[in-house]
């Protein structure tokens, strides 16, 4: 995960599209997911029909989220449409009885669609070695929906975490890059908002200035597609609104407010930040110059060294040292 973050890192930093690594990262994982769950189909298949049946009890009785996944993949739905649908609730038991629900509704559905001479029908072959087994019309219906529910999961999970990741490790470089001393900023984290140590859940970051005034930072890695968070963003009223593209009405409001807006789209995004801080007396250098291996390069190093879960403890001291 950390390489592909130090590639979205460089990628944003020098005003590229990033998305390309997401979906990277959501592909491999779509292929080693689809792997189990073909090697699962495959195996209960070869023991007769109701297999699907049999494969959800069984995966019900296993514990574990990842388990609790596939019982809602092999039954064609997902975590989100269980709890839309049960007004909040999940269990294994609820969903086991969804699951099955919704593929006997579906295998109605479809040997009644069955019936029709010209409906374009498909069927599954499945190989291992010198073993194969053959699913049927309506059984191959099933296997492209126990996928692509799959599928679903991951697209949603990957774009969640990556950017979730990739937002802190990018702040983590950033501040790096800018020679920002250590106990001048604070990378905040969902445990700090959870306990009311930072009373905006949004702030990403606080940097202080010489004269030890905080300014909030709010990351947000969206396209121009997305104006409804920046305009979220802009009404919280942060000291530095950093984005990956937003409007020019939107940038223009940010102004009238106070409110700086920072696109990473541009030519040299960090020198941006830079003229910022060092306008707000804050404690920081201006970036090297490198050439792009040598960037890529520092990113790297920065990035492993970054270590995610001691930003708590972190916290922790900076606030001891400056209520002393």
């Amino acid at each position: 995960m950390k390489e592909f973050i130090s590639k979205i890192i460089y990628s944003i930093l020098t005003g590229q599209d990033y998305r390309t690594y997401v979906l990277a990262t959501i592909n491999k994982r779509f292929i080693d997911k689809a792997q189990e769950l073909i090697s699962e189909i495959f195996e209960y298949k070869q023991k007769g029909d109701n297999w699907l049946e049999k494969l959800l009890d069984d995966t019900s009785k296993k514990r574990g989220k990842e388990n609790k996944l596939k019982l809602l993949w092999f039954g064609g739905l997902n975590d989100k449409t269980v709890k839309n649908m049960t007004g909040g609730t999940s269990s294994k038991e609820v969903c086991l009885d969804l699951c099955k629900k919704n593929t006997k509704t579906l295998q109605l559905l479809l040997e009644e669609f069955a019936k029709t001479d010209d409906l374009y029908q498909i069927k599954i072959i499945i190989k291992k070695g010198d073993k194969q087994v053959e699913l049927d019309y309506v059984e191959s219906l099933f296997f492209v929906n126990i996928i692509s529910s799959m599928k679903l999961t991951i697209q949603g999970g990957a774009w969640s975490e990556v950017g979730k990741k990739t937002e802190k490790g990018l702040l983590y470089v950033i501040f790096h890059l800018l020679k920002i001393p250590e106990d001048n900023y604070i990378l905040t984290t969902d445990e700090m908002k959870k306990k009311g140590l930072v009373e905006n859940r949004e702030i990403d970051a606080i940097v202080f200035s010489r004269d030890k005034k905080p300014l909030t930072v709010e990351l947000k890695l969206l396209g121009i597609g997305n104006p409804e968070i920046g305009d979220e963003a802009l009404a919280r009223k942060v000291s530095l609104f950093l984005v990956d593209r937003l409007t020019e009405m939107m940038i223009q409001e940010s102004e009238k407010i106070g409110v700086k807006v920072i696109e990473f789209r541009q030519e040299n995004p960090l020198m941006e930040i830079y003229k910022f801080f060092t306008s707000k007396n804050v404690d920081c250098s201006p970036p090297e110059k490198m050439t792009p291996e040598e960037l890529e390069h520092k990113i790297n190093e920065i990035i492993k060294e970054w270590r995610e879960e001691t930003e708590d403890l972190t916290f922790i001291r900076k606030l001891k040292e400056w209520t002393k």
